[in-house]
């Protein structure tokens, strides 16, 4: 019986903090002061409604995310960042390509210059050598390569 009065004795003691008085007052600097006794010689209002929380209109409208959500937008994230990897992967190996292409065409060009006659296999595996005419325009096939290949 003594352990029950002293289980709720305890009980008590512990929610009678809960209901003491809050106390409310401005100081001379225009500072808010909130207490359990009033001050002297000040003026001081009892706080209404000390233990309830008031919602704000933007936590009691939006609903804390989940794991799914959390995750799902993860995913989101991932999933853009290996695309823009790729992306940029992919436009590297384009530039690569482009620069080699560009260098044998300035090679094959610089060739062709260097050497005064210039000739191709035929069907029987000899040596058909072009004209002047053909040498030309073949360089200025090559030019136009580099023109485009070579920005």
């Amino acid at each position: 019986m003594f352990r029950a009065f002293l289980t709720m004795f305890c009980l008590w003691m512990a929610l009678l903090p809960a209901y003491a008085q809050v106390y409310r007052w401005v100081d001379e600097k225009g500072v808010t002061h909130y207490g359990e006794r009033a001050p002297q010689g000040r003026k001081a209002q009892e706080v209404q409604n000390k233990l309830a929380n008031p919602a704000s209109a933007k936590s009691a409208s939006a609903k804390p995310p989940n794991w799914q959500d959390q995750e799902s937008e993860f995913q989101g994230r991932r999933l853009k960042a290996e695309q823009a990897a790729q992306a940029e992967a992919k436009k590297q190996a384009q530039e690569a390509n482009q620069r080699q292409a560009c260098n044998e065409a300035r090679d094959n060009l610089a060739r062709m210059r260097a050497s005064s006659r210039m000739y191709k296999l035929n069907e029987k595996g000899e040596r058909a050598y072009e004209s002047e005419q053909q040498r030309d325009a073949t360089i200025a096939r090559y030019e136009q390569l580099i023109a485009t290949r070579c920005r």
